[in-house]
């Protein structure tokens, strides 16, 4: 009934230098010099299910505007601290059915996710359609996992395409007035995901995106541009260091208690344009608001710009693939009865055949109280 929110110093401190990258979830924090306090009798795990316990998918629903999906649990005790993790097959058919390594995996994702007793109601954001397994995963006060779990497997059904919907579908001339791109925008998730190929792939450009596809979300007849994680790879380039590509906005800082200039912001999920139709084959991308703590000014703004960024492992800085001018807003989109359109050729350092991205469920949280952190761009 409660989640006990549990301050990480440690994930705090990299925060606004890594936030977008996939594998940067929060870590238990550090226990101090001699670990756990003198006398306290250690957690021994036992990997065992509880059948009792129960983890229900409720469906999908519409809550204070937004679509979630709703996951219910019950028959836990009061005194049981618990994760809830939601995943999907692809995602965990990679732990080889190591399910310790799928807990202590969850373990470190779980930030301030912890619950206590039932019956509990959880929102996560929407999932795709496809095999997705809900799990109970039972810790100690120490926030070390007993063992115990429960699990249940459901199935999310792909919906039948609205006619809204599939309006976006098709090949699209977008520009600035200056710089134009030629994209092609396909059905992904009907009703609430597109694929979009073919930006930020135009001439004189550092490197041609076109390895690379956007996911871009349909929400009441728009689309939206987010900020998203896109693939980890070894760059040649740079002797084989990996990097982080992420596609994020920039906002241009003209405060007065800061360096002026560019400012990255690293989070996820953050919605970065929104595109609206002017008419049956026309549409304007605008940037959408935000705010943004730089220093220790709050600043509101809109985004300058959306591109691919990639995070260097080994320098710890964010840079971009194309440094010099690129698409700003607004941009224009003019839809195109035939090509140019590029080819789908998928994401870079991931085959064709293999799954798009590793899904786990997400909890619910308003557009509101979402975080952004912000650092200078190299």
């Amino acid at each position: 009934m409660k989640a006990y929110r549990f301050l990480l110093i440690a994930a705090i401190a990299v925060a606004a230098a890594a936030s977008c990258r996939k594998q940067d979830r929060p870590q238990r924090q550090n226990e101090g010099e001699g670990g756990q306090e003198q006398g306290r009798e250690q957690t021994v795990f036992t990997l065992r299910e509880n059948k009792t316990w129960s983890i229900e998918y409720g469906g999908r629903e519409t809550v204070q505007g937004a679509k979630v999906e709703v996951i219910n649990v019950s028959n836990v005790p009061a005194n049981t601290l618990y994760l809830v993790s939601v995943i999907n097959r692809d995602n965990y058919s990679t732990y080889d059915g190591k399910l310790k390594d799928f807990m202590e995996a969850e373990l470190a994702a779980a930030g301030e996710y912890i619950y206590s007793g039932s019956p509990e109601t959880i929102y996560f954001d929407p999932f795709r359609s496809g095999t997705w397994y809900a799990f109970i995963i039972a810790i100690d006060s120490d926030k070390k996992l007993t063992g115990e779990y429960a699990y249940k497997k459901f199935e999310v059904a792909k919906e039948e395409p609205t006619e809204d919907y599939l309006k976006w579908v098709g090949n699209w001339t977008a520009t600035d007035g200056t710089i134009t791109y030629n994209l092609k925008v396909s059905t992904l998730e009907p009703n609430f995901i597109y694929q979009v190929d073919g930006w930020e792939v135009f001439d004189g450009a550092n490197v041609p995106m076109d390895l690379e596809y956007l996911e871009t979300f349909y929400d009441g007849g728009n689309m939206y541009f987010t900020a998203q994680y896109i693939t980890t790879y070894e760059d040649e380039d740079l002797n084989g260091v990996s990097v982080d590509e992420c596609f994020l906005g920039e906002i241009d800082y003209d405060g007065i208690l800061s360096s002026q200039g560019l400012y990255l912001i690293t989070d996820e999920n953050i919605d970065l344009a929104c595109a609206r139709f002017t008419g049956e084959d026309s549409a304007k991308i605008s940037p959408c608001e935000i705010t943004a703590v730089i220093g220790e000014e709050e600043f509101d703004t809109v985004f300058y710009d959306m591109k691919y960024f990639y995070w260097n492992s080994q320098t710890g800085v964010w840079y971009a693939y194309n440094d010099m001018r690129t698409m700003l807003f607004p941009v224009v989109m003019t839809r195109a009865a035939e090509g140019p359109a590029p080819a789908t050729i998928g994401r870079r350092g991931i085959s064709k055949e293999a799954p798009v991205k590793a899904l786990r469920g997400k909890v619910h949280q308003p557009k509101t109280q979402r975080a952004t952190n912000v650092v200078r761009v190299k």
